[in-house]
């Protein structure tokens, strides 16, 4: 096959315009885009899409699928109550996302969520979060940097044997960090592969290595942490059916 076409899940967004309304968006960081061109596939950016048979004609086009960062998943997806620690959330995105989600598994679409799209996939599977870091009752480290995205914070330790270690080819990296919530319960059929010191879950992955998810943004990551670009060609050698 030529290059894979990757498909990235957009998220939405209104942005004020001077003098006049807000303009309603829908984007993805061109980082994604960059990252995926890089891996070697074609980035394709899907649109939130609220007719079922629309989004499934979307997802036809797909090799396989990008999930990544982005706002809150609304909890009533984990069948939670709204916590007063809660960010910005979007039912309609997550129900596209999760349509996706859906289809990947249907259609056995290798994919790769990043941060968000590690704990929307996680839900998806049955898995369940946690609204803020505070709510786990231990000490976090900081989770959310203050630096730049390309800026390395904290150690994350991969679980020997694991697939994200092979990949990586290290059982220890350093990451970005960006996040308030993380994974409490992992879904049906994912593994936790990695972790933090203080506990919190890293990154995730299934047995049958059709899905791969990591908390941090390797995508931002591709001067800093070449590495990274690992994740990527991972991707687009899953979808040519190319395994570790």
């Amino acid at each position: 096959m030529g290059r894979p076409i990757i498909g990235i899940l957009s998220s939405r967004s209104d942005i004020p315009l001077p003098g006049g309304p807000n303009l309603s968006i829908e984007y993805a960081s061109v980082a994604y885009c960059r990252a995926v061109v890089r891996g070697g596939g074609t980035p394709l950016l899907l649109p939130v899409t609220p007719e079922p048979e629309l989004a499934e004609q979307m997802f036809a086009q797909c090799d396989g699928i990008l999930f990544p960062g982005g706002v809150d998943v609304d909890p009533r997806f984990y069948g939670e109550a709204p916590d007063p620690m809660l960010g910005t959330v979007d039912s309609t995105m997550d129900r596209f996302w999760l349509q996706a989600l859906d289809f990947a598994l249907d259609h056995k679409l290798p994919l790769l969520g990043i941060c968000r799209g590690m704990q929307l996939v996680n839900v998806g599977l049955g898995g369940s979060l946690y609204q803020d870091l505070v709510r786990r009752g231990v000490p976090s480290y900081l989770h959310s940097q203050k630096q730049s995205r390309d800026y390395l914070m904290h150690q994350v330790k991969l679980t020997p044997g694991s697939r994200l270690s092979a990949v990586l080819g290290e059982e220890s990296v350093y990451t970005n960090t960006m996040h308030h919530q993380c994974v409490k319960e992992p879904g049906k059929g994912l593994k936790r592969v990695a972790q933090t010191d203080d506990g919190v879950p890293e990154a995730l992955e299934s047995e049958d290595g059709q899905i791969m998810l990591v908390q941090w943004h390797p995508e931002a990551l591709l001067e800093t942490e070449p590495r990274m670009c690992r994740l990527f060609e991972d991707l687009i050698e899953r979808c040519r059916g190319e395994q570790q």
